[in-house]
């Protein structure tokens, strides 16, 4: 019997010294010695206990106590170097009257310690976790206890995505495509997935739901944002960007329709501007992308800026998107392309873009890359689209041979809110001529994950993702 009462004693003790150690991380504090609460004596009155006891989330007794405490190491430090000689053993006691903390040892630079209320070790909750919220840590307020919950299913979010990603990318390694496999053995050895880099995203940009979202937070003119990995070379890469419907806003109207009296109605205001593209490293985050040689970018407006000029395609209707939107991207960069300029070797990037499975038409133009001049586009699927085996690309992009390329999204208007489908389960287009693939060729997403094989014809192999919906309709 004696063993087992010094075995709680000790476990007691170990979780004292747990407690004890935890709170010192968060905030310096002072070890209790004894603790004694005065009988017969109330602090408060019976309306101020309720009101009080309203804030708290534990059960705390609101009488008078005695505490003998013994000051932390920093504390302890502070009153050798002030030369104060004072007792460890310091009384604190709080009077009914007043309710005004004293002590009995101050300090030359008159800094003094005081205690407030104490909970009742018999009154608690009872519960032994030494990860507990006290009424201190917890917010007492209806705003800061939302941003609290917000802020721990933010980090839900998070931590789902990126158990979904990275159980894509073992799953990869099992493919039966060997530039799956390869792409995926890649990842896991850099320890890098499908999403938008943080180290790459501009100080306006806000990450959320495992980095898979942007959203515009600051007060710059542009903010852009770049994928944590570039797209694969000699290869068709497909990937999308996702709008989100826009916020509802607050407007004068009439909600029987007659002129008797006037309500707050929510207006939609369709008013997200924003460019999707491809860029690399060299393009700055707070700038516009298309604007540096070996970037280009579709803008809302439906004009295109191609290496810092702007192109208007055939049709500016066909091409102009804003929220609630999904913008595709097709690329193949052509290592075979390469030649030789004053300026080093430049390779040739064909990029379709697509609306909501509606093509961006070509753009006939001439573009000025070193010492050579090029006209549309002369790459190998812009050859074959001519003989009727696929549609032409949007435009061509010349992009230095030594620098990888990028899908980047670049956010003008304020609260913007972006979308990133880097794999094939999270896709949203359907067949081929959606995104301008040829017939026969393997289409890959950024992750390296097959979207269509060459067997395939022309449907998209079918998709279990969740995803898929997220930003269709309302369902942001």
């Amino acid at each position: 019997g004696r063993k087992t009462k010094d075995r709680g004693v000790v476990e007691d003790n170990i979780l004292e010294s747990k407690l004890f150690h935890r709170l010192h991380k968060m905030e310096n504090v002072s070890k209790l010695i004894d603790y004694s609460e005065r009988t017969g004596e109330e602090a408060f009155s019976q309306h101020a206990k309720k009101r009080a006891q309203r804030m708290m989330h534990y059960n705390v007794s609101f009488r008078p106590f005695t505490a003998t405490i013994q000051p932390s190491s920093v504390t302890a430090n502070r009153k050798s170097n002030n030369k104060t000689t004072r007792s460890n053993n310091n009384n604190v006691s709080f009077d009914a009257g007043g309710f005004q903390g004293s002590t009995n040892y101050d300090y030359d630079d008159g800094e003094s310690v005081s205690e407030s209320v104490s909970s009742d070790s018999q009154n608690s909750s009872g519960s032994s976790s030494i990860f507990m919220r006290t009424p201190t840590s917890f917010p007492p307020t209806p705003t800061s206890r939302l941003y609290y919950f917000d802020r721990g299913s933010r980090f839900t979010e998070n931590v789902v995505f990126l158990a979904r990603d990275q159980l894509r990318v073992e799953r990869g390694v099992g493919n039966h495509n060997e530039q799956t496999r390869a792409m995926s053995k890649a990842l896991i050895d850099g320890s890098r997935l499908a999403v938008f880099d943080a180290a790459q995203a501009g100080s306006g940009i806000a990450l959320s739901c495992g980095q898979h979202i942007a959203t515009k937070v600051g007060n710059s003119l542009y903010c852009s944002a770049r994928s944590m990995i570039p797209v694969m070379r000699n290869s068709y890469v497909y990937f999308e960007i996702s709008v989100s419907p826009p916020p509802p806003t607050a407007a004068m109207g009439d909600a029987s329709g007659g002129g008797g009296g006037s309500m707050l109605l929510p207006q939609v205001v369709d008013a997200a501007t924003l460019s999707v593209g491809l860029s690399t490293l060299t393009l700055p985050l707070d700038t516009l992308v298309g604007v540096c040689k070996g970037s280009v970018g579709l803008c809302s407006t439906g004009q295109i800026l191609h290496a810092g000029q702007w192109l208007s395609p055939s049709s500016v209707h066909d091409s102009s998107y804003g929220s609630n939107s999904t913008v595709g991207c097709l690329v193949y960069l052509d290592d075979s392309s390469a030649y030789d300029t004053s300026e080093g070797q430049w390779i040739t990037a064909d990029v379709t873009f697509n609306i909501n499975g509606m093509i961006v038409p070509s753009t006939l133009y001439n573009v000025s890359s070193g010492d050579q001049i090029i006209r549309g586009s002369t790459s190998k699927q812009s050859l074959l689209g001519e003989n009727g085996n696929g549609g032409e690309p949007t435009l061509s992009l010349i992009v230095d041979k030594t620098r990888e390329l990028f899908p980047t999204v670049t956010l003008h208007s304020p609260a913007t809110c972006v979308m990133c489908r880097f794999s094939a389960e999270d896709m949203l287009a359907n067949t081929r001529s959606e995104i301008g693939a040829l017939s026969g060729v393997i289409v890959y997403a950024v992750d390296g994950s097959v979207i269509l094989d060459e067997s395939d014809d022309d449907d998209f192999r079918g998709s279990s993702s969740p995803c898929n919906d997220f930003f269709r309709g309302n369902a942001f």
